[in-house]
């Protein structure tokens, strides 16, 4: 068993996952803070396994829910690394590493997921 990084799901509507300054290296985004060191390479195309409608409603929620701005204009799909939809389990890969803003955005993905897919497990991991 390989170990890695635990990172804390806090309740969409407490004050800690509202109130996040991130360090002093983070970009300002709709979803909260990103840092500059943890966004990995943009994934131009992502790697989507599942059927298509249920794949497109589901980018579309994390498009919402990741919204980031930074200089290069990277877009939500561009944080995802890799989607896997399968009965009752969906399995996301982001491009940012787990601190900081990245564990802010693991949060945002989680959520959005455990909003639009209640019945599922939901597995949100980085590529970095």
């Amino acid at each position: 068993m390989s170990a890695s990084t635990i990172i804390p799901i806090h309740a969409a509507n407490t004050a800690a996952h509202q109130d996040h300054d991130g360090c002093s290296a983070c970009l300002d985004s709709a979803a909260g803070p990103v840092c500059r060191s943890d966004i990995g390479a943009p994934c131009i195309t992502p790697a989507l396994h599942g059927p298509a409608e249920e794949l497109q409603r589901v980018m579309q929620a994390l498009d919402q829910a990741l919204a980031v701005r930074t200089d290069g204009g990277l877009g939500a799909s561009g944080l995802i690394h890799s989607l896997r939809l399968a009965d009752g389990e969906v399995e996301l890969i982001l491009t940012v590493a787990p601190r900081c803003g990245g564990a802010r955005l693991a949060d945002s993905a989680f959520q959005a997921l455990r909003r639009l897919l209640p019945d599922t497990d939901i597995y949100v991991r980085h590529a970095c």
